[in-house]
């Protein structure tokens, strides 16, 4: 995995801080109730995991709530897993670095999703990060 440590430090110390907003098809969802975690892999070497994306030791993982149900019916194509045609989800938000706002996109790939009649809780692994 290709991502700056201190970045994601950052997000994950103040994720509930911030502003956060998934791109999909055009539209903008806002993402709220953000948590930026750091876990562990059960792996002992970098691997490829699914042929897909690649996985080390630790990787980070997001997790969000979105309040616009018109998302539904789209999960299931945004989701790693069975599905094969998947893609890279872009999640922006500003960061302070070197006393500089900053545009910070992180690009993750869903791999659960919940849903009930008011929100959908999103489940996420970061997969590369891009600072503009």
């Amino acid at each position: 995995m290709n991502l700056d440590e201190n970045v994601l430090s950052q997000l994950e110390q103040d994720s509930t801080k911030r502003e956060y907003h998934i791109y999909y098809q055009d539209k903008m969802y806002s993402l709220e109730d953000v948590t930026i975690t750091k876990s562990s892999m059960p792996v002992n070497k970098p691997t490829i995991r699914g042929g897909v994306y690649s996985v080390s030791d630790k990787e980070y993982k997001i997790k969000g709530t979105i309040h616009d149900l018109s998302l539904i019916p789209f999960i299931s194509n945004m989701m790693l897993g069975p599905n094969t045609e998947f893609q890279e989800i872009p999640i922006k938000t500003n960061l302070e670095i070197d006393g500089k706002n900053r545009s910070c996109t992180l690009f993750a790939y869903l791999t659960n999703a919940m849903n009930n009649p008011s929100k959908i809780v999103f489940n996420l692994i970061i997969i590369r990060i891009k600072i503009e």
